[in-house]
């Protein structure tokens, strides 16, 4: 424990600073949060209007109300986990920090993830609470209880990691490729679709759904939401789970393979 104790105290510093980096351009971050809302909103609109021109209540087990508190949860999910890890990693690589980084007496990889931490929590206040604040005291939109925002939290933090696990294994691609801004482009975009934050996974076929839901890809954003409504429960709750710890360990392994590959691959560079 005390071990635990003394590695907490010397990397929560770097989270610390993520929150200060971020901070010390209010303008730029208000920008962020402003375009974040706006799309919420405008997503929010157009589910609203296809609900409106429905000849049924539902559409792929969704009523309107369902549907509204899943594009406020999907959101706030995304915005949480989404961190950047890759893309910092890659401008280190490119101008040459990383050296300084990787002589230093901390381990690399767990800086990033202290900075992922930082990264959170202040999107957690500013960002987080107030759609918390909208959906619960406003819309008062909580389909499935108090339990299920319980499980929703738990497989949140799997998510969490299983993104920040993802970004930073596509980070180590910088050691090979030096500038990886349009891969980091497409691999935003095709997160954003496949992990249910722009389109719910129930409204694709059955043989994509069950894909996605394998991947990782359904259990960044797609399965804790799914978790808030209430929507499962039992057996399906428990692969739901169980598919999230598989890729935690997955990517954790695939991460120690690659950055050792990347660290040589430096290390050659470098002479």
């Amino acid at each position: 424990m005390k071990r635990i104790f003394q590695r907490f105290r010397t990397y929560w510093p770097f989270a610390v600073s993520e929150i200060q980096m971020v901070m010390s351009y209010p303008a730029n971050y208000l920008m962020f949060v402003f375009g974040g809302i706006m799309t919420t909103f405008v997503t929010y609109y157009l589910w609203l209007a296809v609900f409106k021109s429905s000849p049924t209540a539902t559409l792929a087990g969704f009523t309107l109300q369902q549907m509204i508190a899943y594009v406020f949860v999907s959101t706030m999910t995304s915005s949480l986990i989404s961190v950047g890890t890759d893309q910092k990693i890659a401008r280190e690589v490119r101008d040459g920090s990383i050296a300084m980084n990787l002589i230093k007496p901390i381990r690399y990889r767990i800086m990033y993830l202290f900075k992922a931490i930082g990264n959170f929590l202040h999107q957690f206040v500013l960002i987080a609470l107030p759609l918390l604040f909208i959906l619960i005291a406003v819309l008062h939109l909580m389909p499935g209880g108090i339990t299920a925002v319980g499980l929703y939290v738990f497989s949140f933090s799997l998510s969490f990691v299983i993104q920040f696990l993802f970004d930073n294994l596509f980070g180590l691609v910088a050691f090979f490729t030096i500038n990886t801004w349009g891969l980091s482009v497409t691999k935003n975009v095709v997160v954003a679709f496949f992990s249910g934050a722009v389109i719910p996974l129930a409204f694709f076929p059955e043989w994509l759904q069950r894909t996605l839901l394998f991947f990782p890809f359904g259990s960044m954003v797609y399965t804790p939401t799914m978790f808030y409504l209430g929507k499962f429960a039992g057996l399906q709750a428990a692969a739901a789970i169980l598919t999230q710890g598989l890729w935690v360990v997955l990517l954790g392994i695939l991460n120690h393979w690659a950055w050792t590959k990347a660290v040589k691959r430096l290390t050659i560079l470098g002479g």
